[in-house]
Formats: structure tokens, C-alpha cells, sequence
């Protein structure tokens, strides 16, 4: 017989410690997926089923403790991320008892979206203002953690309501997260222009020795911690895979790349100015969104962000051929970091890097317990792990003769490009160069980690994780949750300190001092 749950413990989640939904994972009422976000009815009677195969019939209490089920035979919940310490939400409470439009979830999504936008320039004008050179995001992501657990500690429900309102934003920079690093890779052979091949073999020698370095080091760091501390391993909910795009998604951007497309082709003096962003824009996303649906099979060797560059650069030509544009006027207005009063449209999507450093708050809030229990493994290996990528990359790019700026930039190639740009304007670096090496790293390791890992025998999730993510960020983690669920969740947490602590150490005046100094010719 199914076990029966309270509204109350629906609403806190206490039943759901081994749900496996998230952000964009998903439960299932009555045979249907029902995405984290989305409204149901459950009705008295009903049955829930989680990934993990749990079962759970609906019974309405008012939180009186007799066990009885109140007269109104339906509530509305909503499925959610966060259960006040019971890890990961299947279900959490709501009140309204009416459907929600189509209309209304797309307002809410650009509401809570839309809150954390304004909240990163708010905070980057306040803190220029200020004088304060340290990160602007990383602080608005403190500010978001501590608001968090304010609320947790004071309110029985306010941490829950906050991440309610925000989880809609939440999902989608989670889905589109890979599509604000490439407008860098979109301009890379332009960022290239004028650097020596010697010195493109110098970088890619770095990149192609520091990967496996840091994974071997970081895993090494890990694997001594665990058997110092001796912390077992829990069951942890292993987020759901994210769905593919759907024919909307291809429709619309598809529209918006071919009448672009088709009205400068007719009246290229008239239109090729105006669309010139539109355009870009959109074949920038169509390109990811190929990238994202080509298979397995092929993604290994031509990983979607590459497909999407290639794309980007093919409708650049089209683009150029119709319009009477040079290509290279063209891809600098793609990127041009608001030197000529306008933003092109890559730097629309790399305005919103700043936001996705927030939403690392969020993350680190949603897994707190984790952090709890394994912290000493988490913090001890991703603090080694940042400060061994930072100075072995220094003293590698020094040892080869590298010339300074470049390899100011290839200084934080294990963080995520969120939080490498700034540390590379820390340093005085070249933001094009950095994001290079970022995505080299991310991509070789997303084809050889699990060999690696594998070939020095790391058998343990946690390393595992920890050392994946401290070497290759986002590109590795995706890779690896393809095929051991189990450590990603130390991935998703390793991915985000690695870069905060890699911002910290940077902040610090000696240590980028001393960076500096041996990166120096």
C-alpha cells in the first residue's frame, strides 16, 4: 500500500528526501511527467511516482495532526527544487487552487528573470561607483546565499517562496547556460590574428598537459581527504537529464534567421544595419540548438559549442555575402564590448554571465547538506585544486617562454568563463584568449576525463567529481553525468567553487601579485 502524505509534508517535501527532481528534472502524476516549475492538482486519492520508482498517494490534511482529510478534495502544488532540510523538492505547496495561463508562466519566467538582470547591473554600477574592483556577481551571489539562509532560519516557508518565485529563471539559464560562452569562441580566429604560431603551440601544449595535472591532482587531493575524514557516501537524488528543445524553439528562431535573412537579401542599404543583430543573434542560436540535437555519436568528436561557433560564422558569410558587409565588420559588431555605443549580439548573451554567477547561489543554498556532510573533501579539494591551476599554469606558461599577456590569460583555464573574464581583467588579460583557453580546457576534458580517471584508477564518485570539475568546469561535468549520475552532484558543486575560490585567491594582492610576477617575460 502506497504511504499516505500530509499536505504539510507535501509542502515541506519531508517525504521527497530521495526525489530526484531539480531545476529541470521532473516527477510524474498519473503516468505524466510534470516539470520542476509547472502547476498540478492533486486530487485526493491520487498517486505520485518519482524517477527512483517511490510512491506516494495524495491525502489533503490541514496540518492538525488527527490524520484526517479536509473537505476540499483538490490543491494546487508546484513542483520545486529545495525542500527545507530534506534535500532536493519533488513537491512543495500552493495556494492558488486555479490554472495558470501559458501567458502567465512566460510573465513569470521574465519576471524572475528579468529581477536577476537588473539585480547584476544594479550591483556592477553600485560597486563602480564604489570603487570596488572585486566581482560585482560574486558579491550579489553572497548577498543571495545569505538572504537565503536568513529566511530558512527566521520564516518556515520564505527560503522556499523566494526560490519558487526565482526557479522559473533558474530553469532557463540551466538550459541555455552554454550559450553564453560562445560568443567568444563565435570570434576566436579573430582574436588570433597576430599571434605567433609558436605561441599558438605554446598555448595548446599548456591547455593539453594542464587538464589531466589538475584532474590527477585534484582526484589525488580528494581520495587523501576521504580517508582521512572516512565520510560514507549517501544516496543522492541524481538530477533528470535536460529535455531537448522543442519544434517552438526552432520554429521561431528559425523564422527570425531566414526573414532577417530574406529582407536584407532584398534591401540590403535599408535593412542590413537595422538586422544585423537579429541575425546574428539567431544563428547563433540555431546553431546551438543543432549542436544540442546531433547525436552522441558525433558530439564527441564535434561538440555542440563548436557546431554552434561554426554555424554562427557560416551565417556571418551568408550574412556579409547579401548585405554588402565585410565579414570582420561583422564579427565586430558580433562582440564589440560596447565600443561603439551598441551591443552586438554577442554581447547580449554574455551580458547575462553575470546572472548566471547568481544563480550559483541558488545552487550552493539547494545543496547545503551535501556541502555539510563532505565538506572537508569538497572545500580541501577545490581550494588545492584552484590555487594548483592558477600557479601551474603560471609557472608552465614561464617555463615555455610564453609571451606575458598570453599567458596572463591562461591563467584561470579551469574556471568557468563566467568567472574567468573577470579574473583575466584582474590580471590585465585578454578576455578573446582567455575564453579560448577555457573552452579548450572544457572541451578536451569532456573527451578524456573518464579515460583519464579510469587509467589512474579513481574508483570514488567524490574524486571523481570533484577532480572533473576542478579541471574541466561545465564541459567535463556534462560529460561525465552522461555516464556516473552519482558524482554530479559534487561536479555541480566543485564547478561553482572552484571558480568563487579562484576569484578569491585573485582578489587577494599578493597572490595576484605574485601571478603576475611569474608570468612576467
Amino acid at each position: 500500500m502506497c504511504p499516505a502524505v500530509s499536505e504539510r509534508q507535501l509542502k515541506l517535501g519531508v517525504f521527497a528526501k530521495n526525489a530526484t527532481a531539480d531545476r529541470m528534472g521532473a516527477a510524474e502524476l498519473d503516468g505524466k511527467e510534470i516539470p520542476a516549475g509547472s502547476f498540478v492538482d492533486l486530487t485526493e486519492g491520487q498517486e505520485i511516482v518519482f524517477e527512483d520508482g517511490s510512491r506516494y498517494t495524495v491525502r489533503i490534511d490541514e496540518g492538525n495532526g488527527t490524520g484526517q482529510s479536509s473537505t476540499s478534495p483538490t490543491r494546487r502544488f508546484m513542483v520545486d527544487r529545495e525542500a527545507r532540510g530534506a534535500g532536493p523538492l519533488a513537491v512543495s505547496g500552493f495556494q492558488d487552487l486555479k490554472s495558470h495561463s501559458v501567458w502567465y508562466n512566460y510573465g513569470h519566467k521574465a519576471l524572475s528573470l528579468g529581477a536577476l538582470y537588473i539585480i547584476n547591473k544594479g550591483l556592477a554600477v553600485a560597486c563602480k561607483r564604489a570603487g570596488i574592483t572585486f566581482p560585482s556577481p560574486l558579491i550579489g551571489m553572497f548577498i543571495i546565499i545569505s538572504t537565503l539562509l536568513a529566511l530558512d532560519r527566521c520564516s518556515e516557508d520564505g527560503a522556499d517562496r523566494l526560490l519558487t518565485f526565482f526557479n522559473p529563471a533558474l530553469n532557463w539559464i540551466q538550459r541555455w547556460l552554454p550559450l553564453f560562452y560562445v560568443p567568444t569562441l563565435v570570434v576566436l580566429p579573430q582574436a588570433l590574428e597576430g599571434i605567433a604560431g609558436a605561441d599558438l603551440g605554446k598555448i595548446v601544449a599548456i591547455v593539453a598537459l594542464g587538464m589531466p595535472a589538475s584532474l590527477i591532482f585534484t582526484a589525488q587531493v580528494a581520495v587523501a581527504i576521504r580517508k582521512l575524514v572516512e565520510t560514507k557516501l549517501e544516496d543522492t537524488p541524481t538530477p533528470k537529464k535536460l529535455p531537448p528543445f522543442k519544434r517552438f524553439h526552432y520554429s521561431l528562431w528559425g523564422l527570425i534567421l531566414g526573414g532577417s535573412f530574406l529582407a536584407t537579401a532584398v534591401a540590403p542599404g535599408r535593412w542590413a544595419a537595422q538586422l544585423q543583430t537579429p541575425f546574428m543573434l539567431a544563428a547563433t542560436v540555431m546553431g546551438y540548438l543543432v549542436g544540442t540535437a546531433i547525436p552522441s555519436a558525433i558530439s564527441t568528436v564535434l561538440h555542440p559549442l563548436v557546431t554552434c561557433a561554426l554555424v554562427a560564422n557560416a551565417g556571418a558569410f551568408a550574412f556579409s555575402a547579401v548585405s554588402g558587409l565585410s565579414f570582420d565588420s561583422i564579427a565586430k559588431a558580433y562582440l564589440s564590448k560596447a565600443k561603439g555605443g551598441s551591443m552586438g549580439a554577442g554581447d547580449l548573451l554574455m551580458s547575462f554571465l553575470g546572472v548566471v554567477i547568481l544563480s550559483f547561489g541558488f545552487r550552493i543554498y539547494g545543496q547545503r547538506r551535501l556541502m555539510k556532510r563532505h565538506a572537508p573533501e569538497i572545500f580541501g579539494a577545490t581550494t588545492l585544486s584552484a590555487a594548483f591551476s592558477l600557479f601551474s599554469t603560471a609557472f608552465a606558461a614561464r617555463a615555455m617562454g610564453l609571451a606575458p599577456e598570453l599567458a596572463r590569460a591562461l591563467v584561470p583555464r579551469s574556471v568557468t568563463v563566467a568567472l574567468a573574464l573577470p579574473i583575466a581583467a584582474q590580471l590585465h588579460a585578454p578576455a578573446s584568449i582567455t575564453a579560448a583557453g577555457v573552452c579548450l580546457t572544457g572541451l578536451l576534458g569532456a573527451n578524456f576525463v573518464q579515460a583519464l580517471l579510469d587509467l589512474f584508477r579513481f574508483r570514488d564518485p567524490i574524486a571523481r567529481g570533484l577532480a572533473t570539475a576542478g579541471s574541466a568546469h561545465g564541459l567535463g561535468t556534462a560529460a561525465l553525468a552522461r555516464n556516473e549520475p552519482e558524482a554530479l552532484p559534487f561536479c555541480a558543486l566543485a564547478y561553482s567553487l572552484i571558480g568563487i575560490i579562484s576569484t578569491l585567491l585573485v582578489s587577494i594582492p599578493p597572490v595576484a601579485a605574485a601571478l603576475l610576477k611569474i608570468t612576467a617575460a
